[in-house]
Order: structure tokens, then C-alpha cells, then sequence
């Protein structure tokens, strides 16, 4: 007798730069550890059911404080907030009671294309909604300027004044630019987010 087809995955990939995600890093923010364990375990729960979505019924939450020690009601509130965040699709959630993402969906065709497996089209996001609500933040850019001195010599032999610009430290007055456009600053900012997380473990 032939096994029936495994509608869920064995392994799902899982991004290295998930922390410089602003999205995990508002989670993280909110609910420290518990929030990325939150929705890390949500993710497990759905590749490893359906592959890509997973109904949020009842018991769902009850189902993941199980699994991961924690309270109901704190399960609960982070599913909600990484709704809000749109780590998960808010309209599947209202209209059809399922946990998913175009991400993703996207993840679980990419794995899933040597099977065949389609998604239900009742559940299935569309590439479109992609920019749709993103949430967007600039980085300021904060530039100083160097006062520069500037000394004026005599009158060389042509007429010409002699111009001697230096910057207050006898440099040239070069233009410079920043090749890292802000990279130092986010990355101590998610160090110490990182170490504020795992201090509350």
C-alpha cells in the first residue's frame, strides 16, 4: 500500500538576516524572546501541517503556549501583533480563519515544485499584494560640516590671487562620503536589542 502524500514539508529555510527584518525587530522589541519563539513555532506548525497555512481555530494558541511553556493570552497577543506587523495576512485571517503569508507561500512553492503540490486558490495570495501596506522607514542621514579656513596669499605674478583652502585640521577640502549609509548604526542598535533579548531569557 502506497504512503499517502505529506502535504507538509520536513524542513522550511529560514533567512539569515531575519533580525535585520524591522518587522521581527518591532516583535522583538515588544515581546523580547517569547515573540520570536511565538512566531517561529507558528512557522514550524505551518510547513509542518499544510505547507503553508494553518487554521487558527480555538485552540490554536492553547496549542502553541503548550509547546512553547508560555501563557495563552501572551500567544494570543503576539499572533495579533505579528498580524499588525503583517508578518501574517490579515484578510486570510478574518474571511477564512487560516494563519499565512505571501513569503510564505512563496517559500512553500519554491520547495514544493519538483512535487507538483499547488496552493487552494480560496488561500492562495497574490504576487500583487506585495508593496501593498508596506510599512516604510527612512533612516536619517545627520551631516556636520567642518569649518574650513581659508587663507589668501599675495597676488602671484599674473595677477591672480593664490587661494590656500584647508580644512581645520590642514587636510584639503575633499568631499567625503560615508560608504557604510548608516550600517554601523543598526548594527549596534540590533546588538544591543539582541543582548536587551536575551538578558530577559
Amino acid at each position: 500500500m502506497a504512503r499517502p502524500l505529506k502535504k507538509g514539508l520536513g524542513y522550511f529555510p529560514l533567512d539569515t538576516d531575519l533580525y535585520s527584518d524591522r518587522k521581527i525587530q518591532r516583535l522583538l522589541r515588544r515581546y523580547g524572546c517569547k515573540g520570536i519563539c511565538i512566531y517561529l513555532a507558528i512557522l514550524c506548525e505551518i510547513y509542518r501541517e499544510k505547507g503553508y497555512y494553518i487554521p487558527y481555530d480555538s485552540d490554536f494558541c492553547f496549542d502553541i503556549s503548550v509547546i512553547l511553556g508560555l501563557d495563552e493570552a501572551t500567544v494570543s497577543e503576539a499572533v495579533l501583533y505579528c498580524i499588525d506587523l503583517q508578518l501574517f495576512d490579515r484578510e486570510l485571517l478574518e474571511y477564512r480563519q487560516v494563519l499565512s503569508s505571501l513569503a510564505i507561500q512563496r517559500r512553500f512553492r519554491e520547495i514544493s515544485k519538483r512535487l507538483g503540490v499547488k496552493i487552494d486558490p480560496d488561500l492562495e495570495i497574490p504576487d500583487s499584494w506585495a508593496n501593498e501596506g508596506v510599512i516604510v522607514a527612512e533612516t536619517p542621514v545627520i551631516a556636520t560640516e567642518t569649518p574650513d579656513s581659508v587663507t589668501k596669499t599675495p597676488e602671484n605674478g599674473n595677477g591672480n590671487q593664490n587661494v590656500n583652502q584647508s580644512t581645520q585640521y590642514g587636510k584639503s577640502n575633499e568631499t567625503r562620503f560615508s560608504v557604510d549609509n548608516g550600517e554601523a548604526a543598526r548594527r549596534e542598535e540590533l546588538l544591543r536589542m539582541a543582548e536587551e533579548a536575551t538578558r530577559s531569557c
